[in-house]
């Protein structure tokens, strides 16, 4: 999967460095794989979450949300597409479940 934009996670790192090790370990993770759904994502990240068009992944043992919308690879012309991770946002666990803060 090409992940869009990495910058977003440099960020994270930076401002959260308890997370860097999970965060660049998703990293690698997510940049080898080749998820054709939302099943083969579960099958990676356990306690990953679809919401509407988000997929959810809990960061740093529950205590940050990693906010992205997957465009799944698919099949064409007998080879399988790379796909795209979209980095929308990267919350604590508390700006995720209230966001008016």
């Amino acid at each position: 999967m090409h992940i869009i934009t990495e910058k977003h996670l440099s960020w994270a790192v930076e401002q959260y460095p308890g997370a860097a090790r999970e965060i660049t370990a998703w990293q690698k993770i997510v940049s080898s794989a080749r998820w054709r759904g939302f099943i083969e994502v579960r099958q990676v990240f356990k306690d990953a979450d679809s919401v509407k068009e988000y997929v959810i992944f809990n960061i740093g043992r529950n205590r940050y949300r990693l906010v992205t919308i997957i465009h799944h690879s698919r099949e064409k012309q007998n080879q399988l597409t790379e796909g795209h991770v979209y980095i929308r946002s990267f919350l604590t666990h508390k700006e995720y479940d209230d966001p008016a803060n």
